[in-house]
């Protein structure tokens, strides 16, 4: 039975999640790890990290700003990939954030990118579990995301914005862009 562990600060959750999220997340997707967890110092921010038994599955990573709850980081174990644990969390989300516009954002959909197959496959599963198009895309540190949402309205880049704010901190925000006209 799947079930979830809040990340505290001296938690024993630590290694597991550093350990996935530095296998799941491309070098330059990910801000370093120092970033990551200081950040959850903001009540805004929630790490949870995602348990079968005693077996690690994966963890998310949620950012709040007004009616949107935005999910930055989402891995599962590549060991337990396709055992349906992925869809569980996505579920476990849309019920434990269901006042909240759930918005999440997945690289560039494009045949141009060598892992296209990847890219195909990651929205696909969001689509099939509910998300729609956002209509917007981002530019993160020069990668191209496409966003999506599950709720009642789109999220728009500006509150998107915010929200990279207040994950990343100050000085970050020129790091990120309306790449919708791309």
């Amino acid at each position: 039975m799947l079930h979830k562990e809040i990340y505290q600060e001296q938690s024993h959750l630590k290694k597991d999640i550093s350990k996935l999220y530095l296998e799941a997340f491309p070098e330059n997707e990910r801000p370093p790890l120092d970033i990551f967890f200081k950040s959850l110092k903001q009540k805004e921010i929630t790490l949870l990290a995602f348990y079968d038994e005693e077996i690690f599955i994966g963890f998310t990573y949620l950012a709040i700003y007004k009616d949107i709850c935005c999910l930055y980081f989402f891995a599962v174990d590549k060991k337990h990939h396709h055992q349906g644990y992925g869809g569980q969390i996505i579920e476990f989300l849309k019920k434990e954030y269901k006042d909240y516009v759930l918005m999440l954002c997945y690289e560039e959909v494009d045949p141009k990118y060598e892992n296209y197959e990847e890219r195909v496959s990651r929205k696909a599963f969001y689509y099939h579990h509910g998300f729609k198009d956002n209509k917007i895309k981002t530019n993160e540190y020069g990668v191209i995301y496409e966003t999506a949402y599950i709720g009642s309205h789109h999220v728009s880049f500006i509150d998107y914005f915010t929200i990279f704010k207040l994950v990343f901190g100050p000085g970050h925000e020129t790091y990120v862009k309306d790449a919708s006209n791309y």
